[in-house]
């Protein structure tokens, strides 16, 4: 999949049509789904539960130096060709990455390659410095022999999975609309989009370093933590409404500020939900209820950039309210799903 994302990415460098690259930018989207679902199953089947918080933490500020790298990439090249064969090239080092990795001992057990899991099982003991499995240790795994199609037909078996499920997706939607929505708009918020970016990164990057999202989470847990975080990001929304067209500076108001803090609880949305979504479903239905949730973020990521749009037809304070009802909309339906415990 990642030799998928750098050819992709490579090949429409060369391409003089709009129409052909279309296609290959969704091969290229196809792949990085794969990848980035792919490494978060991987990170909850390796990480202990007590460590996982913090494993989120790194990832999300390696994701957030990802996103520095790419501002600065398209600032300094500013040709567009240029910038698809830079990020072939960084795509290509994941490749070589990945292939350090190693595969999930689960994956190996549905295989039949118990002596490969058991491997993986040597490896990840040594990492975490515990003892390592006996080998007259048997291991043993129930195969769960359903499909994709036949797992969605369990959530009539297991309402209490489909309630949680449909909570989540909710909260994938609203924190993706809101998130794609700002993303499209900093043109319209700030005077330079370069710039605007910049201080939302940072403020993302921010809320993971300085360990504001962590200690939230780790303080009130998953649950609480999403619904705090999609409550003040409600706030900063309806905020930014009195103050909108208020000059701090030439290029800077009021409102373009305190959009920028709602990059803090952003990041602290997509923390704590991420985490309550891998953790809650069950290791059967793990796989499925992750692409069921990113699938309803993905249509979120649709809707927040047409919303963004009403800037030019509508008052811009309309548009900040909808986000911000959207923030408070997920803010309820978080607070009625399923508490992680341990």
């Amino acid at each position: 999949v990642s030799t998928q994302s750098t050819g992709s990415t490579l090949v429409a460098g060369f391409v003089n049509s709009y129409s052909t690259m279309l296609p290959l930018r969704v091969i290229h989207g196809l792949g990085t789904f794969i990848i980035t679902a792919g490494v978060d199953m991987l990170m909850i089947e390796f990480v202990p539960t007590d460590l996982r918080n913090l494993s989120q933490l790194f990832s999300s500020c390696t994701w957030m130096a990802g996103s520095l790298m790419l501002i600065g990439i398209s600032y300094a090249i500013q040709q567009w060709r240029h910038i698809f064969f830079t990020l072939s090239g960084l795509f290509a080092v994941f490749f070589l990455i990945m292939l350090i990795i190693p595969e999930s001992p689960r994956f190996r057990l549905v295989k039949g390659q118990e002596k490969e899991a058991r491997k993986t099982f040597q490896r990840i003991c040594h990492i975490f410095n515990t003892d390592p499995i006996p080998k007259e240790a048997v291991i043993t795994f129930q195969d769960y022999d359903k499909n994709y199609f036949g797992q969605l037909k369990d959530f009539r078996t297991y309402p209490l999975m489909q309630k949680n499920t449909i909570i989540l997706m909710i909260c994938w939607m609203g924190i993706a609309c809101i998130s794609y929505g700002l993303l499209f708009s900093w043109s319209k918020l700030g005077s330079n989009i370069y710039t605007t970016i910049l201080f939302s990164t940072l403020g993302s990057f921010l809320a993971h370093g300085s360990g504001m999202v962590y200690f939230t989470i780790q303080y009130f847990g998953r649950k609480r933590a999403s619904v705090i975080f999609f409550c003040g990001l409600a706030l900063t929304f309806y905020t930014s409404i009195p103050c909108f067209g208020v000059h701090v500076t030439d290029g800077w108001t009021l409102d373009n500020i305190v959009c920028l803090i709602s990059s803090l609880f952003i990041s602290g949305v997509w923390g704590s939900v991420v985490l309550l979504t891998k953790e809650l479903s069950p290791t059967s239905h793990r796989g499925m209820v992750y692409c069921l949730c990113s699938s309803s973020g993905r249509i979120g990521s649709f809707v927040g950039p047409y919303s963004a749009l009403l800037y030019n037809e509508i008052e811009p304070r309309i548009v900040l309210g909808i986000f911000g009802s959207i923030a408070a909309l997920a803010a309820v339906a978080a607070f009625f799903q399923l508490r992680q415990h341990g």
